[in-house]
């Protein structure tokens, strides 16, 4: 995201599901400086952009989303309900509002439950 190496960052781990069940845990990182007081939300039932929208009044633009495939890690393994070395993707994504990149993700998604779909068309 372009920070000094010192910046102070939020780190929001987030379990997605499909309503009941595990999908995937999410890693998100967010530059306090720019969102003073983010840090003390808490965000167990809360939605990540709709605060930023409300209370910053930011409004994201633009993603780049690369994935990759891979096993599950023994530290996500439990979390997900899968063994060890299950299928997953692996998504990393940097997002940007009209100021810049503001949020880097990265994502472990079960194989068995997510699906990537792109709709692909000529300009």
């Amino acid at each position: 995201m372009q920070l000094p190496a010192d910046a102070r960052m939020l780190r929001l781990r987030r379990l997605r599901t499909d309503g009941s069940r595990p999908v995937g845990v999410q890693t998100a990182l967010l530059p306090l400086d720019r969102f003073p007081g983010l840090a003390d939300i808490d965000f167990t039932d809360r939605s990540l952009y709709r605060t930023l929208n409300e209370r910053y009044g930011l409004v994201p633009r633009e993603a780049v989303e690369t994935f990759t495939v891979g096993g599950v890690l023994d530290e996500d393994a439990t979390t997900l309900g899968v063994a060890p070395g299950a299928h997953a993707f692996y998504v990393e994504r940097l997002t940007f509002d009209a100021h810049g990149p503001f949020e880097h993700v990265r994502s472990v998604m079960r194989g068995d439950r997510y699906r990537v779909r792109l709709a692909l068309r000529t300009s």
